[in-house]
C-alpha cells in the first residue's frame, strides 16, 4: 500500500483551513493544529486526519505535537493559515503573539521536519491601495499601514529569510467568501441592502469602492496547484490569488437587490464628506437603542470610501496554471448565497456570525495550558490530601491499593479533565466515570467515597487555578469547566449506583473487573489529542486507562 503524501494545516479548524480540509482528506494524510477541538470545529473523524489541539504561540507545546508528527513519519507541506484578524483596526497583541511570533515558531519547526514546501497565507489588503489605473501584482509590497498588514509583511520577510533552508510559497488572498458568503463585511452589506430599514438603499459616496473577490474553492484549488507544481517552483515566490478585477459595491448592491427583489433598487449615495457625521449619529442612535441594528463601519473605513482595490494575478496564473472558475466568480455566486440565505435562514446566519467574531486567546485554553503546566503540582497536592491528610478518614480504602495504582488512578482523572477541559466536552469523562465507578463498587468503594474523590479534586485544582494573575478574570469559565464537570460527575455516580449497585450479582461484579476501555481511549486520541501533544513521560494516565481498567 502505497503511502500517502502528509500535509500540516495551523488553522486548521477556520474558514479555510476546514475547506482544505475537507478538499484534500482523501488524497493527504492531514495533521490538522487547532485551538478548538475537532468536535467543537464540526470537523468529521476521518482514518486520513489527526487533529491536534494546539496553540501556535505556545513553543513547548507546538515542539510536543511535532514530536508526535516525526514519531507518524513526517510531513511533506505544511500551510499555515493561523492568523489574527478583527475590523476594530486596534491595536492587539495576538498581531505579534499569533501572526508574527506563531509564525516564526513554524517556520523553525519546519526546519526540523525536512519538508517540500512551506505554504504561508498572506492578504492583498496586506497591500496599499493602488493609484487610479495601476494594480497590486505578486511583485508589490505589503505595505498598507494597518496593524494586521504591517504583521503579515513581517510574516513574508520572515519566509523569504528561511527560504534558504527549504522552499517557500507566500499566497496573498483576495476577499475569500463561499456560497454561505463568510465573508464579514460582504454578509453585513447584505444584510442592509435587503433589509427594510431606513439606511437600507445608502451606499457611501459614489458606490466604486472595489476589492477582489475569490471563492474558498479557487482557493483551495489553488493551493493544490502549489502541491502539484512544487518541483517547479523557485524556493521562494508570491502569488495572488484573486481574479484580474475587483467588484464594486454598486454593482453587488444593483445584483443583491435585483436577484432578492427581482428588481434592482436604486442606491442613495452618501457624499464622503458625510460619512463620519452620519457613522457618528448612527452610533448614537444605538447607545440610546433608537436604532436596532449596529453599523458594521468603522471610522477607518471612511479613508477607503471610492477606492479600488485593482489586482492583475498574471504571473500567478500563468506559473501555477491556474485561474479562477468563471462559475465562481462573486457575480455568479451572488445567486448562490441569497439562495442560501432564504432557504436556510438559519445556518447562514450563524455561518456568517461565526466569521465576524475572532478569538485570540480561548479561556479552555489559558486553563488547560496552566493546569498542564502545574499538573505535577496539583496531583502531589490532591495525591498528598487522600493518602496522607484526610482527617475524617474517608480514603482509607486507598490505601489498601498499590500506590502505583492510586497514583496512575489519579492521574488519569487529571488528564481526563485536561481532554474536557480542552475539547470542551465532557461525554469521554463521563464514559469514563460510568465504567470506573462500576470497577471501584465491584471492589467494595461506596459511592460517597467516589464522590468525595472528586471532590478534592475540584477543590485542589481550583484553589491552585484561583493563586494565578493571568487567571483572575476567568472564575467563572473556571467553574464551568472545572468544578461542574466535577458535579456532574457526582451526579452520574449517583445515578448510577442507585439504577444498578444494589442488583449486581457476581457475574456483574466479575464483569466490572474485566472493564475493556479500548474504545475510550481511542476517542481521547480523536477528540482532544491531549497524549498527541504531551511528552511520552507523560503518558502513565494513558498506560493506566488501556492496562489496568481491563
Amino acid at each position: 500500500m502505497n503511502k500517502l503524501p502528509s500535509i500540516l494545516i495551523t488553522g486548521a479548524s477556520g474558514f479555510v483551513g476546514s475547506h482544505l480540509i475537507e478538499m484534500m482528506i482523501e488524497n493527504f494524510t492531514i495533521y490538522a493544529i487547532a485551538r478548538r477541538s475537532i468536535k467543537e470545529s464540526n470537523i468529521s473523524y476521518h482514518r486520513n486526519l489527526h487533529w491536534i489541539q494546539c496553540d501556535i504561540t505556545n513553543k513547548s507545546r507546538l515542539n510536543d505535537a511535532i514530536d508526535y508528527i516525526q514519531s507518524q513519519g513526517g510531513i511533506d507541506y505544511i500551510f499555515h493559515l493561523a492568523a489574527y484578524y478583527d475590523f476594530t483596526y486596534k491595536y492587539n497583541s495576538a498581531y505579534q503573539n499569533v501572526n508574527v511570533d506563531g509564525t516564526k515558531n513554524m517556520l523553525e519547526l519546519a526546519s526540523k521536519l525536512n519538508i517540500k514546501r512551506f505554504i504561508f497565507a498572506s492578504s492583498i489588503a496586506a497591500c496599499k491601495f493602488p493609484k487610479p489605473g495601476e494594480s497590486v501584482t505578486e511583485k508589490s509590497s505589503p505595505d498598507a499601514e494597518y496593524h494586521y498588514a504591517r504583521s503579515k509583511k513581517e510574516g513574508e520577510e520572515l519566509l523569504l529569510h528561511y527560504s534558504r533552508f527549504f522552499p517557500c510559497a507566500v499566497v496573498r488572498f483576495a476577499a475569500v467568501f463561499s456560497d454561505w458568503c463568510e465573508y464579514a463585511p460582504l454578509y453585513k452589506f447584505l444584510l442592509r441592502w435587503l433589509s427594510k430599514n431606513f439606511d437600507s438603499r445608502i451606499i457611501a459616496g459614489k458606490g466604486i469602492s472595489a476589492i477582489p473577490y475569490i471563492h474558498i474553492k479557487d482557493l483551495c484549488n489553488l493551493f493544490c496547484k502549489i502541491i502539484e507544481k512544487h518541483k517547479e517552483l523557485p524556493d521562494y515566490d508570491v502569488y495572488n490569488c484573486s481574479p484580474n478585477l475587483s467588484t464594486s459595491h454598486n454593482s453587488i448592491y444593483e445584483l443583491s437587490t435585483g436577484y432578492f427583489f427581482g428588481k434592482s433598487k436604486k442606491p442613495i449615495y452618501l457624499p464622503e464628506f458625510l460619512a463620519l457625521p452620519a457613522l457618528i449619529l448612527n452610533r448614537c442612535f444605538n447607545v440610546f437603542r433608537i436604532s436596532t441594528s449596529e453599523t458594521f463601519e468603522k471610522l477607518w473605513m471612511i479613508n477607503y470610501i471610492d477606492k479600488i482595490l485593482d489586482v492583475d494575478s498574471s504571473f500567478t496564473q500563468k506559473v501555477l496554471d491556474w485561474h479562477p472558475t468563471p462559475r465562481y466568480l462573486i457575480s455568479r455566486r451572488l445567486l448562490f448565497i441569497l439562495e442560501k440565505m432564504k432557504s436556510h435562514p438559519g445556518e447562514w446566519h450563524l455561518r456568517n456570525e461565526a466569521a465576524l467574531k475572532r478569538i485570540a486567546k480561548r479561556a479552555n485554553f489559558i486553563i488547560y495550558e496552566k493546569m498542564a503546566e502545574q499538573k505535577d503540582t496539583i496531583l502531589l497536592l490532591i495525591n498528598k490530601y487522600i493518602l496522607d491528610e484526610d482527617p475524617e478518614l474517608r480514603f482509607n480504602q486507598y490505601k489498601q491499593i498499590p500506590i502505583v495504582d492510586f497514583k496512575g488512578y489519579s492521574c488519569a482523572i487529571y488528564h481526563l479533565i485536561l481532554a474536557t477541559i480542552r475539547s470542551s466536552d465532557r461525554s469521554l469523562f463521563l464514559e469514563y466515570i460510568d465504567k470506573i465507578t462500576l470497577r471501584r463498587l465491584s471492589e467494595g468503594f461506596s459511592p460517597e467515597t467516589l464522590c468525595e474523590t472528586l471532590k478534592v479534586f475540584d477543590e485542589v485544582i481550583v484553589k491552585q487555578l484561583s493563586g494565578y494573575k493571568e487567571l483572575a478574570k476567568y472564575h467563572q469559565e473556571i467553574y464551568d469547566y472545572v468544578s461542574l464537570t466535577f458535579q456532574i460527575a457526582e451526579d452520574e455516580i449517583e445515578d448510577l449506583y442507585d439504577s444498578f449497585a444494589t442488583s449486581l450479582s457476581d457475574e456483574h461484579i466479575a464483569k466490572a473487573n474485566m472493564l475493556d476501555c479500548s474504545e475510550i481511549q481511542r476517542r481521547i486520541h480523536q477528540l482532544s489529542g491531549v497524549y498527541q501533544a504531551l511528552p511520552e513521560e507523560d503518558m502513565e494516565s494513558e498506560v493506566y486507562l488501556i492496562n489496568n481498567l481491563r
